[in-house]
């Protein structure tokens, strides 16, 4: 994908549909199999049923979202340099976030699930998706 300057000058992007893929769907699949697969191991039921909904859902979700707030510092040019620094911001508003999903659909009991689910597909995409800055 590129973006196209004023000046006609082209200027590439990580930003595309291949990329976007690759954030998002390792981020569904990897945590539902990891949990269902101990879930198996230890023959509880409840663990497999949750590997695929509260604990690989918000995990996709934030990813998807970690994503796009990406993408559009990189457009707007607006973000910490640090990668360290840029992945706690977004780890915070993901949480935030799902703090806030969690009191409007009364999922409390799933709490720990969601949390942990969503800080590690944020830090993971965060990490892995790299931002830079447009030359003028």
């Amino acid at each position: 994908m590129h973006i196209i300057m004023k000046d006609n000058l082209h200027k590439s992007t990580n930003f595309n549909t291949k990329a976007f893929l690759l954030a998002s769907i390792p981020s569904y699949i990897f945590p539902a199999a990891m949990s269902w697969i101990s879930g198996w191991f230890m023959n509880n039921s409840e663990v497999m049923q949750a590997s695929y909904t509260t604990i690989a859902f918000p995990s996709l979700i934030s990813s998807i979202l970690s994503y796009i707030l990406l993408w559009y510092m990189e457009k707007l040019q607006f973000f910490p340099t640090n990668k360290f620094i840029r992945t706690i911001l977004l780890v915070i508003i993901m949480v935030c976030l799902a703090l806030t999903t969690i009191e409007l659909t009364y999922l409390k009991p799933e709490t720990f699930n969601i949390l942990f689910s969503t800080t590690l597909g944020t830090t993971i995409t965060t990490w892995r998706q790299p931002i830079f800055k447009i030359k003028k």
